[in-house]
């Protein structure tokens, strides 16, 4: 017996882009509207950081553990799939530079500033696709997650950072004087913004073509740890909470201020795993042997 995704790619497109406005307006609406500031994330300190990727390896573990099962051929097939989520979902491929660039009239240098971040990545990436088919115990995945942050933050990041100093001296003088982007954003910030939000969004909805249907049976529930996981992938399962606790201000205030980016991106999670389930089926079919 066979399983047969038929896919309806009319209720998929639009799927796409309503989950790429509702996602991305939650924090547009809580920034210019309702003037929640910016989080300053200089209050999270090194021990913290530390926390919040453990359990941002711990997430990818569990997602990669659930999504090799779905992804035939070689590993450095495997290890692009879930490079490419990877840094697509924390917007690091593309949309992450892009806007800093736009803003700040420097393209060129917030691109090149971004390939150690995405090398990190991209090494990160391979050691989770290595390791998590081997690890069918919870304790050994939380384990394996602590050693990998670890070495992400204690031994790749300083040394991709050096490796590239050099480069980044040679091209200071691309670097950006000042940022024209200030609120109210207009049409001319906006319109950009919201369309390179697709990229976090197709990522979010390749991992739930992936693991959706290897969660829980019922479609609530399926939904909620689908978004649990997104959101612990993405770093934001922890932050708010540091953030309330580490920022001076009104608690509502700093949880506002974390928690637009936790919001997002449930919202994203839910609306694209409803995409998903929406616009796709799946069907049995039967192969018969023919005799001579």
């Amino acid at each position: 017996m066979l399983q047969k995704t038929n896919i309806n790619w009319v209720k998929l497109v639009i799927g796409i882009v309503l989950s790429t406005v509702l996602s991305l307006s939650v924090h547009a609406i809580m920034l210019q509207e309702m003037n929640v500031p910016f989080p300053d994330l200089t209050v999270i300190t090194t021990p913290y950081k530390l926390i919040i990727r453990i359990f941002s390896m711990f997430g990818l573990l569990l997602f990669w553990q659930y999504a090799d099962k779905k992804v035939n051929g070689s590993f450095v097939k495997k290890w692009m799939i879930l490079f490419l989520i990877d840094a697509m979902l924390t917007e690091s491929l593309f949309r992450g530079p892009f806007m800093d660039g736009y803003c700040t009239n420097s393209f060129g240098f917030m691109l090149i500033n971004n390939i150690p971040k995405l090398l990190t990545i991209a090494i990160t990436c391979a050691l989770v696709a290595f390791t998590a088919p081997k690890l069918n115990n919870m304790p050994y995945k939380f384990l394996t997650a602590i050693a990998l942050a670890a070495v992400f933050m204690f031994a790749i990041n300083p040394l991709m950072g050096a490796a590239w100093k050099p480069v980044m001296e040679k091209i200071s003088y691309l670097a950006p004087t000042g940022e024209w982007c200030k609120l109210p954003y207009g049409p001319d910030v906006l319109i950009p913004a919201y369309i390179s939000f697709i990229e976090p969004v197709l990522a979010c909805l390749a991992m739930a073509v992936l693991i959706l249907d290897q969660l829980a049976p019922v479609k609530w529930l399926r939904l909620s740890m689908f978004a649990l996981l997104v959101v612990t992938v993405n770093y934001q399962l922890l932050m708010p909470l540091f953030y309330v606790v580490l920022h001076k201000g009104p608690f509502i205030s700093n949880l506002a201020s974390e928690g637009q980016f936790a919001l997002e991106a449930i919202v994203m999670a839910i609306t694209t795993g409803f995409t998903w389930q929406w616009s796709s089926s799946v069907r049995s079919t039967s192969r018969k042997r023919l005799k001579k």
